[in-house]
């Protein structure tokens, strides 16, 4: 990896939203909608994140009708494995991805709920 794309990806790194969107999308796929939910953060603010990330190769998308899915690309190079890995393994523990992780849980067992018919409106 040369030193251009380490430092690019570094700085994309430097972002505790960015930081936090990572550890969610290393479980699972996400749109924007369920980000914004997990993270209590508005839809323009995480779509500049997540264009920084995209723009990097930390994260990659696929459009599915009118949703948009962001999911961790999984590097080939080692360094940047490697780099990946020191974020999503070395920051497990923060109190904060923790936090995340359960909303992430929260917005997946409701989004069943509405399909078995369990929006109790």
């Amino acid at each position: 990896m040369r030193v251009k794309k380490a430092r690019q990806i570094l700085k994309s790194l430097a972002d505790d939203t960015r930081l936090r969107i990572i550890n969610l999308l290393n479980k699972q796929e996400l749109n924007v909608t369920q980000l914004c939910e997990i993270l209590q953060s508005n839809q323009s603010n995480l779509s500049k994140h997540l264009a920084r990330l995209r723009l990097t190769g930390v994260v990659g998308d696929k459009r599915e009708g009118l949703n948009v899915y962001y999911r961790l690309i999984k590097p080939k190079e080692k360094t940047h494995k490697e780099l990946l890995n020191a974020i999503t393994v070395g920051l497990a523990e923060s109190e904060t991805f923790k936090q995340d992780l359960e909303r992430l849980k929260e917005v997946k067992n409701s989004k069943k709920d509405k399909y078995k018919g369990g929006d109790k409106r």
